[in-house]
Order: structure tokens, then C-alpha cells, then sequence
């Protein structure tokens, strides 16, 4: 079989590598996520198509992490066939509930508008039931996955505690397993909640928001009435960090700006200081367009690209385990599983969690597909369907881009209001690269996949 060079791959410039002192190249495949260390006369000659020079055993190991590829193949309708596939086929049914439309804080980049509602018992039961009902339908379900999001949704823990031992019942009948995930502003993370959490209610991953050291975080996440919550929230991540060994993810986003980018490396090593740098996963997160203007506080894309490298690295310096190589992406988001379903407070359904609660999108909300107690008009589609076709027809430009497969596409809603959502990655991936082989020759964590 003819092969050709997969269109599909990151190449870093040629260094001589202390390894062999040879000049030597990274290579990423981003249809397997695999990278390779190739010498530059090998390089050379796949770029000139002459794979049938090298030795068999090179020639099979590069097909085998698809950098090499069949000659005659439609590489872009492989990959997004697959990514369809991957959507549609999955053997996750995932569901995002919001038990409440409430929240302590007034984050001034938050488009969402926040009332005392919470999920009625009235919906919440046909919630149960139309899930059990999706989870009877299809046989190919082996996990149940649940998101509690916001608003707050420690506000709604009331229907939390309702709703989780009929959604585990739901699992056991269908012969799923359970897994529950919560995102939270932390402020009502008490450890006798967090017991709770982690306990009782099944959760096995919970996130919190720290948007720099106290004086920046506390001037964007202050409460409703102004007051300072980093110092709580920091003091219940600690908390939240001792059960880290049992079992529980814990991730901390940093969302970022022109006003408070330059406390994220502060707060690592505020973080570090605390001896909590190998309990989470630290990222950063640029703002953006929430139905609102945020997105002009935002820093330019290369500007956040570049400081995304020296935060990286600096967590490696200090100990963390940061990500550097992404993953292969099949499937962007919830808007691309047909079955998926976010749930608001009010009962309405969406399949985006980027939307409920915002007033811009207009009422009844322009992202809706409909409420719990009319299912018969839920609308199957929305306005985000079709999004892997829309990348096939060109047009989005993910159809040209070579990390389609780590990237997925990026976020249907931005594209679709005329955002460009591509990720820092499409920016950092080549130091991204060379900071992982650093990482690896030193012993670090962080790099050693790529030696393997």
C-alpha cells in the first residue's frame, strides 16, 4: 500500500538533541496524539515522499500512529467520520444539570443573570424519567455521567441531594457506573460538605475558579455586595486537596484578562507554598463573549499564547504536573452528542452549557431546544447542529487546520456568532512540544510520555 505523510502533524524545527547529539526533530501525529523523535535525514525524506526508503519497522511504527497514511485517503473525511462516530456511538450518556439559577458572586465578566430558583421537584422528576428512559433506549451505555453546574450549584445542594440516589439507581438499572462531576464558584465548599460531595453523592471530580491572588481574584469574584471570597475559597481548597489521595480530581481554573494575567504565576507559587501542587490540575482559561463584551478584556490570542508557555513552565518548576500534549479530541462538546442535555433551573434544555441564564440570547432563549414538560416539541437540533458537516463544507477553517484531531473544532456557539475560538494551542503547540522532551530529559513527570 502507497503511503503519504499525514496532513495532520506539528514539526518542530531541527536542534541537535543531548540525547545522541544527532539533529533530530519532535514530531506530534494529531490523529493518534502520539509524538515521535525523528532524525532529520528521515524527515527529509518523508517530505519527499520517499517513505519506501526507510526500514520496514520505521515505515509500520509511523503508519501505526497514522503519520504515515494511505496515499489514496480523504484524510479530512476520516478524521471527521471518526469524530461523528466517536459522538454518536459513544458509551457515555452524559447530562448537565443546573439545580439552581442562583449565585453569591457578581463576577463583572459573567453574562449570566442569576435569580433564587431552583430545579422544582416536578421537573426534576421528569428529568429522572426521561433519562431512564434514554438510558433503556441503547444498550451501548457502560457509564452514567453527570455535570452539577451553575449558576452555584452548591445553592441548589438541595436538589443535588434528592436527585443523585434516583440518578444512581438509574446507572445500577441500566448496568452503567456512576460518575459525578461538579463545578463550583467554592465558596460553600465546607469540609463537612466536601464529605458529602465525595461521599454520598458519587463526585469524583470537582473544579474551582481562582482568578489570580487575592486583591486581583477578589476585585472580579467579589460577592454580590462587593465582599472579598478568595481567602474562603482558598482556605476550602485546602480542604477540598486533603481528600485528594482518595480517589477525587481536582482541577482550579484560572480565568484571565488584561487586568489580572500578571497574578497567575503569584498564585502558583501561592499554591505551591501550600504543598498542593501534585493534588490539582491547574489551567488558565482566556475570557470570553458570555452573550456580553467580555471579550475585550481579553488578551491577544499570541500575547496569551506566549504567557500560557511561561506559566506551564513555570509549574513545572514548581512542581506541578501541567498537561503539555494534548490529547486526541473526538468529540468537542455536549453539542455534538445527539443524546446530551443541559437542564437549567427554570426546566428549560439546551445542549451548550455557555447559555442558559444569559439575557442577550433573548427570550425565549435563542439556544433552547425546549422544557422538560414538552418534551413532544423539544426541537432535536438547535441552532449548534451539524457542526462536523459545517467543518467538512469549509465553513469554518478547521477543515485546513493540522491539529484538527487534538482540537475538535474548538466551540460550535463561538464559530457560529462569528467568534474565532481557536485554542492557544494552534499558537504554542511547537514550544508546547519542546518544553515536554525538556521536561522528560530532566526526569520531570510532565514529560516523560513523550520518551515512551
Amino acid at each position: 500500500m502507497a503511503l503519504k505523510l499525514s496532513s495532520y502533524h506539528v514539526v518542530s524545527a531541527p536542534f541537535i538533541d543531548p540525547v545522541d547529539g544527532a539533529v533530530n526533530r519532535l514530531v506530534l501525529a494529531t490523529r493518534s496524539g502520539q509524538v515521535r523523535i525523528i532524525d532529520e535525514g528521515t524527515w527529509q525524506r518523508l517530505l519527499c515522499d520517499a517513505q519506501a526508503s526507510l526500514p520496514d519497522t520505521v515505515t509500520l511504527e509511523l503508519a501505526d500512529i497514522e503519520l504515515l497514511v494511505d496515499n489514496d485517503e480523504n484524510e479530512l473525511k476520516h478524521v471527521l467520520d471518526r469524530h461523528a462516530a466517536a459522538a454518536s456511538q459513544s458509551s457515555d450518556h452524559y447530562l448537565v444539570i443546573q439545580p439552581t439559577a442562583l449565585c453569591q458572586l457578581g463576577c463583572d465578566y459573567c453574562g449570566q443573570q442569576h435569580t433564587a430558583t431552583a430545579l422544582s421537584d416536578a421537573d426534576q422528576d421528569l428529568i429522572v424519567e426521561r433519562t431512564r428512559k434514554s438510558l433503556a433506549h441503547s444498550d451501548r451505555y457502560t457509564t452514567f455521567s453527570v455535570c452539577w453546574f451553575g449558576a452555584e450549584p452548591l445553592l441548589g445542594i438541595a436538589v443535588m441531594r434528592r436527585m443523585t440516589p434516583r440518578l444512581v439507581e438509574l446507572a445500577a438499572a441500566a448496568n452503567c457506573s456512576y460518575g459525578a462531576k461538579l463545578v463550583t464558584n467554592g465558596l460553600a465548599l465546607t469540609p463537612a460538605l466536601i464529605e458529602e460531595l465525595i461521599g454520598p453523592m458519587g463526585i469524583s471530580h470537582i473544579e474551582v475558579t481562582l482568578d489570580g491572588t487575592a486583591d486581583a481574584h477578589d476585585a472580579r469574584r467579589h460577592n454580590k455586595g462587593g465582599g472579598a471570597t478568595f481567602q474562603r475559597i482558598f482556605r476550602n481548597l485546602l480542604a477540598l486537596t486533603r481528600h485528594a489521595d482518595k480517589g477525587l480530581a481536582i482541577s482550579v481554573r484560572c480565568n484571565v484578562d488584561r487586568r489580572n494575567f500578571q497574578t497567575v504565576s503569584p498564585l502558583l507559587e501561592q499554591l505551591a507554598a501550600a504543598g498542593v501542587q501534585r493534588k490539582i490540575t491547574f489551567y488558565v482559561a482566556s475570557v470570553y463573549s458570555w452573550g456580553n463584551a467580555a471579550h475585550e478584556l481579553a488578551l491577544p490570542p499570541e500575547e496569551f499564547s506566549a504567557m500560557e508557555m511561561a506559566w506551564l513552565s513555570e509549574q513545572i518548576s514548581l512542581g506541578f504536573d501541567p498537561r503539555l500534549i494534548p490529547p486526541v479530541k473526538p468529540v468537542v462538546c455536549m453539542a455534538v452528542k445527539p443524546e446530551s442535555r443541559l437542564y437549567d433551573a427554570y426546566g428549560n434544555i439546551f445542549n451548550c452549557t455557555e447559555v442558559s441564564y444569559v439575557p442577550s440570547y433573548g427570550m425565549p432563549n435563542k439556544y433552547m431546544l425546549g422544557q422538560v414538560w414538552n418534551i413532544a416539541k423539544e426541537d432535536k437540533h438547535g441552532r449548534l447542529d451539524g457542526f462536523n458537516q459545517k467543518i467538512s463544507e469549509g465553513i469554518y477553517p478547521c477543515s485546513t487546520c493540522s491539529i484538527l484531531p487534538i482540537c475538535g473544532g474548538a466551540c460550535p456557539k463561538k464559530w457560529l456568532e462569528g467568534y474565532v475560538p481557536c485554542p492557544s494551542i494552534k499558537r504554542n503547540i511547537n514550544d508546547r512540544l519542546k518544553l515536554a522532551y525538556a521536561a522528560a530529559l530532566q526526569g520531570e513527570v510532565a514529560g516523560a510520555a513523550l520518551l515512551q
